[in-house]
C-alpha cells in the first residue's frame, strides 16, 4: 500500500502571496537549507498533513470536496510573526470558521492515514528530513485539534521574520503533495470557496 504525503491547504490569494514570497526571498537557501517559493512550492495555511494510501487519493479529494461544498471564503487575519527551532513564521489569528473547517477535515482523513516514509514525498527537490517525516507523522496527535495553530512558513532560518499585520481572503483550499521542510509542492487538486 504506497503512501503519499500531503498537505489540505489554504493556498493565499495573489496580493497575499506576493507579500509573503517578499518575506521568503530575505532568507537564505543555500546547500538545500531553505526554500523559495515559485510555481511549486506555494506558501499556505496547513489545514491538515498526512499520509494517505496513494490508491485512495481521488475517494479522499471527493470527500473533501463534500466538506467544502458549502464553506464560505475565509477571512483571515496574519497578526504578527514568530520563530520556531527552525522555521520563521507569520501567525494566522484562529477563526471559529478556519478552526471548524480544520476539525471537520481531520476528522474526515482519519480513515485514509497510513504509515509513511521518506518515498511518500515530492521526489524532484532534496530529500525530506527525518524531521519532515516525524511532522507528518505525529499531525494528528501534535498539531490537530486543540493544538492546531495556523500559520504561514516563510523561511528557514534562525533570522526573525517581522511585519505589519494585515487580513486577507482565503478562496482556495488545495490537497497539496509535501516536500522537503513540509512545503507545498505539486497541487494535486484544489477547489474554490
Amino acid at each position: 500500500m504506497p503512501a503519499i504525503a500531503i498537505d489540505v491547504a489554504v493556498l493565499l490569494p495573489t496580493a497575499t502571496r506576493t507579500i509573503v514570497e517578499r518575506v521568503n526571498a530575505r532568507f537564505d537557501v543555500a546547500a538545500g537549507n531553505g526554500f523559495r517559493f515559485d510555481a511549486t512550492h506555494h506558501p499556505h495555511v496547513t489545514l491538515g498533513q498526512h499520509f494517505v494510501n496513494t490508491h485512495q487519493l481521488t475517494e479522499m479529494c471527493g470527500r473533501v470536496a463534500t466538506v467544502l461544498s458549502a464553506m464560505p471564503p475565509l477571512d483571515l487575519r496574519v497578526t504578527g510573526a514568530r520563530g520556531g527551532r527552525t522555521a520563521q513564521v507569520l501567525v494566522v489569528a484562529p477563526t471559529p470558521a478556519l478552526q471548524r473547517l480544520h476539525e471537520q477535515l481531520m476528522d474526515t482523513l482519519a480513515s485514509y492515514e497510513v504509515t509513511g516514509d521518506a518515498a511518500a514525498f515530492q521526489q524532484d527537490d532534496d530529500p525530506p528530513r527525518d524531521a519532515d517525516i516525524a511532522w507528518v507523522t505525529r499531525f494528528r496527535a501534535d498539531s490537530s485539534f486543540a493544538r492546531f495553530d495556523p500559520h504561514i512558513t516563510v523561511g528557514i532560518g534562525p533570522d526573525p521574520v517581522t511585519g505589519d499585520p494585515f487580513t486577507f481572503t482565503a478562496r482556495t483550499i488545495a490537497v497539496c503533495r509535501l516536500g522537503r521542510f513540509c512545503t507545498c509542492r505539486d497541487q494535486l487538486a484544489h477547489w474554490t470557496l
